[in-house]
This record gives C-alpha cells, structure tokens and sequence, in this order.
C-alpha cells in the first residue's frame, strides 16, 4: 500500500523549506566537513580480507587515461605501494574506483572498490568513510539491506556523515519508501547543501510528482558544483531528461546542448541527447550520439535505444545486433558485479515481446514492490502475459505518486483498453500524449493508434501518429499487443 500523500507538514514541503535555510548556512560558512569526526567502534565491521593487501593492489586495472578519475586512482596506488596500512589512501582508493563505475557503468570495479574499504577497516575499524564506501557499493548492486546496515554503523561513529544519509535515502527511493527518503535527504541536506544533496532532493521531487520543484532543485545541484566533472554533467543530463519527460523538447536540448560543450564526451550527455534528437526525429542524428556512446563504454539503455531507433528506420539486421549485445551485457554484469538488479532487463524482453515467461520471473523476484518504476514495469510484463488482474493491480501502484512519466500512463492505458475499459484506457493514453507526445519512437505511435481505435483522436494523438508516418512504422513485435 502507498504511503499517504504529502500535505503541508509533509517531508515534501520540510525538504524544499530547508533546501533555503541551509544554503543561507553555506553562504555563511558555517558547515564543516564530515571527515575527521571519530566515536567508539563498533565490533565486528572489519573482518578478515580474502586477499593481501599487495594481491589488491595488484588486481586494481592501472589507469591508461587522463580524466581526474584516472588520476585519482592511480594517485591512490601511489600512495598505497608507499604505505599500504593507511586507512585513508584506501578509502580514497575505494572512492575512486566508485567514481570510475559512476563514469564508465563499468560493475566489476565494485569488486576492487569493496576490497579497498574493507582493507581501510583492517587498519581502522572506526573509519566511518570506509563503512560509508561499503554501504556504496551494496547500494550500486542493489543490495539495500547491506547498504542501510553499513550506512547506519558509518551514522553510529559519524552523526554528520552526509554521504551516509544520502545512501540510506537512496536505498528508500528504491525500495519505494519515499516519505523515508524524504526524511534521509532532508537530513543530508542539514547537514551539507550541495551538488549531492540538491540532485537527490531533486529526483525524489520529480519522481513523487513535483516536476517544477524537482527541476529548480537540479539546477541548484549544477550551479553548485561537484569535485569531478562527471557529476555535474550528470545533473546537467538529469535536468534535461526532465524536461524531456515534461514534453519541453526544446529547452532539455538546449540544457544538454551546453553541457556537451564542457563534456563533449560524457556517456550521461550522449544519451540525454540522443533521446531528443529521436524525439525531433532526427534518426541519424540520434544514432550518431548512441554509437558515440557506446564507443565510450556498453550501457543497456543506449544499446536498447539505439537498437530500437535501427528497428523504427526499417534495419531489423541491426536491431538484432543490438538486442544481442543488451543480453549479453545483461550476463556479463551480472558475472561481473553479483548484481541482483533485473528490472531493465525484464522491461527489455516486455517491450519486445521476447521471452516474456522470463520477464516475468525476472520482474516478480520483486513483486510486492513499493518502487513506482518497477511496479509499472512488473504490470507491462504481466500484460504481455494477458495476466491483466495482476497487471492492474501493478498499475496502480506505479501511478501512485503522479510520476511525470508518459511511458507508465501508456502502460496504463493499454491495461485498461486490453480489460475492455475504453474510458479508463482513452483517459491514460491521452495524458501520456499531453505530458510527452514523443515518449518512444516506437509506443507514442501505438498510443495513438490505440486513442484511434477508441474513436479518440486528439490533436496530440494526431501529430504523434503522422509522425510515425514519417519516421518509420514501429515493429511489428513492439504493437502492444
């Protein structure tokens, strides 16, 4: 069941409140950082490391680039062939190989990283950095249990540890618990307003359905300013896939635009754009950004998307190749990482009406989920599957928060046209095509076709399906059926 809705005493409310309280802080200068506070151990965190602290380092790829990621790390190994008992070159190991995932969505390094933490807790077992690094990476493999239990014994010796409670808020925004998150980001944000603090505050805001306090707030994070680069292109990819997804195609360009003058290069920027260029239609334009971006690193949403713009622009050889290459990356990070993450995937196999008994196996591991994101994708998968009960009562827990999301009041729509409630499904799909009408080269077409079908063809329903005249029928596999 959802938590109640936000009122005027809410989380919500306390959270924007605060955001200004605590900047007026900042600009006065009155908060500290976070390292160096210390407190009474804990027993039992540190634990016998299965590999020397020479095999560690041994194991650790050596940086061949230039980025400050790639200095970092190899600063740290510096350090650490120097003097491999300090607890704090391994925990600044730790936080850069962390950095090399955020930038590469390369999960093996979860590995290196975990090794480097727990080698900081061999040498001192109150290192609250250390057990915050390690609530990071269970958080990163989606092991929300680990990553609150680290995250609360890094807040027992470290009450102003700010990263910590942003984990343990990251871990509630996954786990569906948003009133817990709000209240986890607040306190991070009490305790340091910036680039961190804004950028979560402001997805929780976006998500739960506050599109324009969630949009102020991620241009606070970009004005504020991270110690790596990729973290502001980051934000920056975020503001524009919101605006994206409010239907301003025009000013997320422009957004994205600017911050690919700085990063031309940056994975999160690549992808943001070639989602607006597929939405311009522009096809060959968006393909280009896709290719560049995977040239940079093989992420799921770029290959999918890139394979979906190949199927729409009538290249079905090249499609396959992509989809090929979304499940064989889907096995290697799996190999590689100990990731239980497979929502992806099962929206994957759902939205291409392949193996779909699998996507619902991969999808129902986490049934009872609060996560709007997953509860929609749980519902498509169990309406691909004519299990439309259960995909209705999936709906409704995705629609819960008003998420600004036009590809889950697609999924709605759908649902309620396929129980043979016209009304319910002209209502959903109506919405999705006013948020966004260019939510996917591929559904916004079937969309409309489907209004269509129920004697509803709105203005907007009417330009997205000329559209799809114009820029390639959509597959035959991907009709919604």
């Amino acid at each position: 069941m959802n938590k109640p809705r936000a009122t005027s005493s809410s989380p919500r409310k306390t959270l924007l409140i605060c955001v200004t309280v605590t900047l007026a802080a900042v600009l006065a200068g009155t908060w500290a950082v976070r390292r160096g506070r210390t407190a009474a151990p804990i027993p039992g965190t540190a634990g016998a490391a299965p590999m020397s602290a020479s095999a560690i380092l041994a194991a650790v790829p050596k940086p061949s680039g230039t980025s400050l990621t790639d200095k970092a790390i190899a600063k740290s190994l510096e350090k650490l062939n120097e003097d491999a008992r300090s607890d704090k070159y391994w925990v600044n190991l730790g936080d850069a190989l962390m950095q090399h995932v955020r930038e590469t969505t390369d999960y093996a390094y979860y590995a290196h990283a975990e090794r480097a933490y727990n080698q900081a807790l061999i040498f001192n077992p109150r290192n609250a950095d250390a057990l915050t690094g390690l609530a990071w990476v269970n958080g990163g493999r989606h092991n929300f249990p680990e990553s609150i239990r680290w995250a609360n014994q890094a807040i027992a010796l470290d009450p102003k540890n700010n990263a910590a409670f942003g984990i343990l808020g990251d871990a509630d925004v996954e786990l569906g618990d948003y009133d817990a998150a709000y209240k986890h980001y607040q306190q991070m944000l009490d305790i340091r307003p910036d680039l961190s603090s804004y950028s979560r505050g402001a997805h929780l805001l976006f998500l739960t359905g506050d599109t324009r306090k969630g949009m102020w707030l991620m241009a606070k994070a970009i004005k504020a300013g991270g110690p790596f680069a990729e973290n502001t292109a980051w934000c920056r990819a975020q503001l524009g896939l919101m605006l994206w997804n409010d239907g301003a195609v025009l000013p997320a360009q422009q957004v994205l635009a600017d911050g690919l003058k700085t990063a031309p290069n940056n994975l999160h920027l690549l992808s943001a754009m070639g989602k607006i260029k597929t939405a311009l239609r522009d096809y060959p334009a968006a393909i280009a950004l896709y290719q560049k971006a995977l040239a940079i690193t093989p992420e799921h949403n770029a290959l999918v998307a890139l394979g979906d713009l190949y199927a729409v622009t009538g290249n079905k050889t090249e499609a396959e190749k992509q989809y090929a290459k979304v499940e064989e990356l889907h096995q290697k990070s799996h190999a590689a990482s100990d990731t239980s993450h497979n929502f992806p995937m099962a929206q994957f196999y759902a939205d291409h009406d392949r193996n779909l008994v699998e996507a619902v196996r991969l999808a129902e591991a986490r049934k009872n989920t609060k996560n709007v994101n997953e509860a929609d994708i749980l519902a498509w998968c169990y309406y691909k599957t004519n299990d439309l009960d259960r995909a209705k009562e999936a709906i409704g827990r995705a629609l819960g928060r008003n998420t600004p999301d036009a590809r889950i009041l697609f999924h709605a729509g759908m649902i309620e046209a396929k129980r043979g409630d016209p009304i319910g499904a002209k209502k959903y799909l109506d919405h999705a095509l006013s948020l966004n009408p260019n939510f996917s080269p591929i559904f916004a077409p079937v969309a409309a076709q489907t209004l269509s079908s129920l004697g509803t063809r709105s203005s907007v329903a009417s330009r997205t399906g000329d559209a799809a005249q114009t820029g390639g029928a959509a597959p035959a596999a991907a009709t919604g059926r």
